[in-house]
């Protein structure tokens, strides 16, 4: 697909999923045609539709007519995760199962999905059948432009499902296909089943990296994603040139919920939900994902298909105000595509009050004003944000898929972790990647972040070590799911840990560092370590052992006593900011300089430089109440200065320093 940014919205009912036909509006092409042409005023350029067991396709066809006619285009989605309860009534089987034995749904008002196996054969039958004669029926329509097969997957609510006899009859054979008798798989694992058919997988998890629950857990993982590119495929059977994925949510947990972004390049575009949270959180929360996305699928346009366009329960965005910042911190990151949840004047099921971009009766609300507005300033810098990318990175963190999975084994927080990090580095002004296979000297990167180092190879030890011999720096955030974990990684750096303290309080607790001259340095929450050896960085005020130290090759890996990442993510305290940044900077000069903004609210002013054919785009959003004057020093480029607002952002063409 060719280069161009888009800004649509879902439009997804009466068209399947959780609808119960006569509870929604909108209903027939004259109702369609209104809010179509009201979303066209809005700004939006397309929708994004979700096709349902319940749909009729001769409604789709006049939506799509209608849409056509008025110029918008439609991303053409699926909503087969959800099925409703006359089938589950027709096909009780279907339930997913978890491990404890619990099947969902529990009852006729469980919404939560899956709500159906993808392993029963009814459903799987039904699925493709449906995809199939959409693609048949639509896929040359000229109102539809890409594909999504599949919304938000998983494999079902419950703990760690699905142990259903559909999903048991393919684990075992998958196990007899590579293994061939059951002797040999006895033999593997210290089991003692008399054949495929009596094997039974485990239901006790394990840190093990080869052991039965992992191989049970990834062949879930593998099979959830062999359905759901079967998915994508029956789209390609009838339409090769087509544009098709599916939208992932959560990277941090396979082991769970079965989701893989891993297999992200093998889709057309990488697409994402993205559900700001609180205001001190998002930027690194919705960076995370989105930057996880660019480095999984290279070359490839990431989209956000599911952005929240006003108040769920748990989430700030009650104010269009607020819908500034957050728009275009998603554009900063250079994606193509934004589609917000979701356009519907009256929800009455399930879900009602979904959002309030529109509302009963009328679709005059602060939240759609705000939207108009934001778009419409949005489209000036169109050229720049469809073809922009963001600047080269110095900074990556390192998380391949084996990271993800043994942080999953031992139950560590991976995502709070991951999170903190990248919100430490943004916040002192770096770009960052993420580096998502086996570490290599051949990488262009000056500064390495390694947020959980278990389960390492030697030869990643190894070049990790030879990385920072090289003069590269590296910064070790020390594991603190049991002792034995931290020593092993503090090993490899010639550093000796004891004793872990993990302390038990309803607030954040924690400790005070000072630096080396005795001075405030921060502060240090959760669990901690006795580290030993290596040129301390900054000591526990209580006892003065070590809470950072720059050890390895050349002092050039800073190791920390305690969750580094997550301690910053508890408090985005400028004081250990302080501390990491005068230990980097002194290595790497920040990518980007903001002056102006009180120390006690720079985590909560976010800077990013777009480049294209057409110039760079500087983009600086604000989630606090308070306006400033700041000038910026973007790293290449004449510095600027800006009237920055409170809830607000702006955006500043960039000129060459040389």
């Amino acid at each position: 697909m060719s280069a161009r940014m888009r800004i649509g919205i879902h439009y997804e009912y009466p068209f399947g999923g959780m609808a119960t036909r006569p509870e929604w509006l909108p209903n027939g092409a004259a109702d369609w045609r209104r809010d179509l042409t009201l979303i066209k005023s809005t700004g939006f350029d397309s929708i994004r539709i979700r096709i349902g067991f319940d749909s009729s396709l001769d409604e789709v066809a006049q939506l799509l007519e209608i849409c056509h006619e008025l110029g918008l285009e439609v991303l053409f989605g699926f909503a087969t995760f959800y099925v409703g309860n006359d089938f589950l009534a027709e096909f009780p089987d279907a339930k997913v199962v978890d491990r404890q034995g619990q099947a969902y749904p529990v009852h006729e008002y469980d919404y939560r999905w899956l709500r159906a196996c993808i392993d029963h054969p009814e459903y799987r039958l039904r699925r493709d059948q449906l995809i199939a004669a959409c693609a048949a029926r639509f896929g040359r329509h000229p109102a539809v432009f890409a594909w999504d097969v599949h919304n938000e997957p998983s494999v079902g609510p419950g703990d760690h499902p699905c142990y259903c006899q559909h999903t048991l009859a393919r684990y075992r054979q998958d196990l007899a296909a590579r293994f061939l008798t059951v002797e040999a798989l006895n033999q593997r694992w210290g089991t003692a089943f008399d054949s495929f058919s009596a094997l039974l997988p485990p239901h006790d998890s394990s840190p093990e990296p080869d052991g039965f629950w992992r191989d049970w857990r990834e062949f879930v993982s593998r099979n959830l994603s062999t359905f759901l590119l079967e998915g994508a495929a029956c789209i390609k059977a009838q339409l090769p040139d087509a544009a098709a994925s599916f939208n992932y949510t959560y990277p941090f947990a396979p082991q769970h919920g079965g989701q893989d972004w891993w297999i992200v390049s093998q889709l057309d575009y990488a697409s994402h939900s993205n559900y700001p949270g609180l205001p001190h959180e998002t930027a690194a929360e919705v960076g995370v994902r989105i930057d996880l996305l660019k480095a999984l699928a290279p070359g490839k346009a990431v989209w956000v298909a599911e952005f929240q366009g006003g108040p769920f329960a748990n989430y700030p965005l009650w104010r269009g105000i607020q819908l500034e910042t957050e728009v275009n911190k998603i554009f900063s990151h250079g994606c193509q595509a934004l589609y917000f949840y979701r356009w519907d004047p009256l929800m009455c099921g399930p879900e009602p009050w979904i959002n309030g971009l529109t509302e009963p009766d009328t679709y005059d609300t602060e939240r759609r004003a705000a939207a108009q507005r934001v778009i419409a300033e949005l489209r000036q810098h169109e050229p720049w944000i469809a073809e922009g990318r963001t600047v080269p990175a110095r900074v990556g963190i390192y998380l391949p898929r084996h990271v993800v999975w043994t942080a999953n084994a031992h139950e560590a927080l991976l995502e709070k972790t991951v999170h903190g990090l990248y919100a430490l580095l943004l916040d002192l002004g770096y770009s960052t990647v993420f580096v998502t296979e086996p570490i290599s000297l051949r990488c262009d990167l000056e500064v390495l972040v390694l947020p959980f180092p278990v389960g390492y190879t030697e030869a990643e030890w190894q070049t990790i070590l030879e990385f920072a011999a090289r003069g590269g720096h590296v910064i070790v955030d020390l594991p603190m799911t049991t002792l034995q974990d931290a020593a092993e990684a503090a090993a490899h750096l010639d550093l000796h840990c004891a004793n872990l303290i993990r302390p038990i309080y309803f607030l954040v607790s924690g400790w005070a560092l000072t630096d080396s001259q005795g001075s405030f340095a921060g502060y240090a929450f959760h669990e901690r370590v006795e580290m030993r050896n290596g040129e301390a960085v900054a000591l526990f005020r209580d006892n003065g052992l070590p809470g950072l130290v720059a050890a390895g090759p050349g002092g050039r890996m800073l190791t920390s006593a305690f969750p580094l990442g997550r301690s910053y993510f508890s408090s985005l305290h400028q004081g250990l900011r302080a501390t990491v940044g005068r230990w980097l900077t002194q290595a790497l000069p920040p990518d980007l300089e903001i002056h102006g903004v009180p120390v006690e609210y720079r985590a909560l002013v976010e800077g990013r430089v777009l480049q294209s054919p057409h110039g760079s785009l500087l983009f600086v959003m604000n989630r606090s109440g308070y306006s400033w004057r700041i000038q910026v020093a973007a790293r290449g480029y004449l510095p600027v200065e800006l009237a920055l607002p409170s809830y607000g952002a702006v955006r500043q063409q960039l000129e060459s320093a040389g």
